[in-house]
């Protein structure tokens, strides 16, 4: 498979890294984390303005039409500046799924959001209950449906307008547009290491109308399984960003830095170590780039999508610890660009889950696939 990008998908990360280049120094990301609202909101109004909001959303709703892949690419540049935007939970695991599955009037609201005017978010995590498989409960209530449950990890839930919710139905799942200032909706704000807005949010009787749902009834489970490959594997187009700057950012300091009158980069240890890094983020890379492209041509490989969970959590927190080992002292102090990457590798290392119920998942994959003869 050639991975090389397209003409296109080089100008758009260009644009997008020219936007950000201007924008994310240090001092003005501090001032975000120590903001309530954390998202900055004037460069994702820059986005608007050069319709990198649009990229994946159709035509028809002032979108490019573009391609999966494409908005990868410009999720690694913004991974690569550590960029507090909304992209993943209004971009991806909201918008996505009402391009692909929701009604007419369900995707009025794109065209807003490609303005960057509107803020989506989806609420796809719960405790102690898989994804796939939610404990939140939609009951037919009259006209409409009433919800029951509780999420975690919602992003930016305060910011936006609407939220993707995912439930359990006599049926099967049906997955509901819900708006977050519902009555019966509390939301608590959870404490996250690179100071994201992630909130834990309670629907307690939340009632909707049946034009909330959709899709079709018959398409809750390919909903909610095409939303959570797309969120993962657009996380790890995150990842690849964030731990490609760091392990940048690491061999220029193993240059510049000098023990024993030598740059510490010559050293046998520091050197293999720099080795296994960039095999690390080849394989984050590479593999994130096989499941996006699968994506984008229809194809949701379960094994290929875990494959790239699986390096970006795994790879990344070695890239992670790596970094900081080698930067020494300077690592820890929160002044020095490298202790942000660090945060944000860790932060979703915790989202996408730990290597070992992956290998597993990947192993089951293989081991009911047929052997060619």
């Amino acid at each position: 498979m050639d991975f090389s990008l397209s003409e296109e998908q080089q100008e758009l990360a260009g644009l997008a890294a020219r936007i950000l280049e201007d924008r994310m120094d240090l001092q003005h990301l501090k001032e975000r984390d120590r903001s309530d609202d954390w998202y900055d909101l004037d460069t994702w109004r820059e986005f608007a303005k050069a319709n990198l909001l649009g990229i994946a959303l159709p035509e028809s709703v002032g979108g490019l039409g573009l391609g999966f892949v494409d908005l990868c690419m410009v999720l690694r540049e913004v991974g690569r500046q550590v960029a507090p935007l909304p992209m993943i939970p209004t971009l991806v695991s909201a918008a996505l799924p009402i391009a692909r599955f929701g009604t007419e009037a369900q995707q009025a609201v794109l065209s807003m959001v490609a303005a960057g005017d509107v803020l989506l978010t989806a609420a796809l995590v719960e405790y102690g209950s898989e994804a796939e498989a939610p404990a939140t409960t939609a009951t037919a209530d009259g006209d409409g449906w009433r919800l029951d449950g509780l999420k975690g990890s919602v992003p930016g839930a305060t910011a936006a307008e609407l939220v993707l919710v995912p439930a359990r139905v006599d049926d099967g799942v049906g997955l509901f547009l819900v708006p977050t200032n519902a009555t019966g909706i509390t939301l608590e704000r959870q404490q996250i290491m690179n100071h994201e807005p992630l909130f834990e949010m309670r629907l307690d009787g939340v009632k909707v109308d049946a034009d909330a749902r959709i899709g079709t009834p018959e398409q809750g489970a390919e909903i909610l399984a095409f939303t959570i490959n797309r969120s993962t594997v657009a996380t790890c187009a995150l990842v690849s960003g964030v731990a490609d700057k760091a392990l940048r950012l690491t061999a220029q300091y193993t240059t510049e830095r000098k023990q024993f009158d030598r740059a510490i980069g010559t050293f046998q240890a520091v050197g293999q170590r720099m080795a296994d890094c960039y095999i690390d983020n080849q394989a984050i890379e590479l593999t994130m780039l096989q499941a996006a492209t699968h994506l984008d041509e229809g194809t949701d490989d379960p094994l290929e999508v875990a494959t790239a969970k699986f390096w970006a959590a795994d790879g990344g927190n070695r890239i992670a610890h790596a970094a900081l080992h080698i930067h020494g002292g300077v690592s820890i102090d929160v002044d020095f660009p490298i202790h942000r990457y660090f945060l944000w590798l860790k932060r979703y290392e915790f989202s996408l889950g730990s290597a070992t119920p992956e290998l597993l998942r990947i192993g089951l994959v293989l081991a009911d696939s047929p052997v060619l003869q």
